[in-house]
């Protein structure tokens, strides 16, 4: 850490991670979860650290993590009005040809049931969780899902609350106040659904330019942090690369992104788009300090790893 000092805030200074990320001018290019589902399950606050050790999901938890397809799990904040059981909503990334986003809602009046609605989700068959669901829809509106889980971290709990009630403003838009998705030094920050893209430092001018996918591609792309559908890292910065030059048409359009390690600091990764495929090879950039909120120096401190594009490759036609 001591080669990383003129990075870090001064001996005396106590700032927040967040500030310090913008400060710093941090890509937070591939840092999105990777999820070809996500579950919020409404959970009373106050959530703890980790949010898992709450009673609610201390049992889910484990069930969730043995999913059979890529999971994430997320508290949520109930807004329902409290005379009405509480409702599991899962969001299903399109594969193999889907064009939507599916949503699910579940009924839950027990712990049991909890269980049983997990236990059946983490499982592979897919005509018992349609079986079990009490609805089922392709995802028609649009989605935003906000960490705002302060007792992971402050700007979380500041930023990200204060934002998700500023997006109460943008008409037609669905918000859910969910715990820690990581990258807190990127807050305020969330997921847009049905694109599945995470984004940092969130303002709502930029929120307004995601959701009308106006303007440019090249306005937006250095506050994205990754898609869903890549694997954290290499992958993600490579997808993101694609999605600059191609554009906002790229969210309609079916994708993989394979990653072949070169050495320990460069990677070749393949997006294939339908039957065209983009080269890029991803490298290893700064490293970067993410500092303690609010303590003196920023101590203590990890270490993290910037991603820089080296090269792309216009598509060519795939073999596959």
């Amino acid at each position: 850490m001591s080669s990383l000092r003129h990075l870090l805030p001064g001996p005396d200074e106590s700032v927040r991670c967040a500030e310090h990320t913008r400060t710093l001018a941090i890509d937070p290019g591939g840092t999105s979860i990777r999820a070809d589902r996500v579950v919020l399950i409404p959970t009373p606050l106050p959530w703890p650290k980790p949010v898992f050790d709450h009673p609610w999901l201390v049992e889910v938890d484990p069930i969730l993590k043995r999913s059979a397809m890529p999971t994430r799990t997320l508290a949520s904040v109930d807004d329902g009005s409290g005379d009405r059981p509480s409702i599991v909503t899962t969001f299903d990334r399109p594969v193999g040809g889907e064009r939507a986003v599916t949503e699910r809602r579940f009924a839950v009046d027990s712990g049991r049931r909890l269980v049983e609605i997990a236990t059946v989700l983490a499982g592979d068959d897919v005509a018992a969780v349609q079986a079990l669901a009490d609805d089922e829809r392709p995802l028609d509106d649009q989605v935003l899902l906000v960490c705002t889980q302060g007792s992971h971290d402050v700007c979380c709990g500041s930023e990200g609350a204060r934002f998700a009630a500023e997006a109460q403003s943008v008409p037609g838009l669905r918000i859910h106040r969910v715990s820690h998705t990581g990258g807190h030094r990127f807050a305020p920050t969330a997921m847009t659904l049905p694109d599945g893209r995470m984004w940092a430092d969130l303002d709502l001018d930029l929120l307004r330019q995601i959701l009308a996918r106006t303007g440019s591609t090249d306005d937006v792309v250095d506050r994205c942090r990754g898609w869903w559908g890549a694997e954290t890292g290499p992958a993600q910065v490579a997808e993101r690369a694609v999605f600059e030059r191609v554009g906002w048409s790229l969210e309609e359009l079916d994708r993989t992104v394979t990653v072949e390690t070169i050495d320990d600091r460069t990677a070749l990764c393949r997006v294939v788009i339908d039957d065209r495929t983009w080269t890029v090879t991803v490298g290893v950039g700064r490293t970067v300090p993410t500092i303690a909120c609010r303590q003196p120096g920023g101590l203590p401190a990890k270490t993290a790893s910037e991603y820089t594009v080296l090269g792309i490759t216009e598509p060519h036609r795939s073999r596959h």
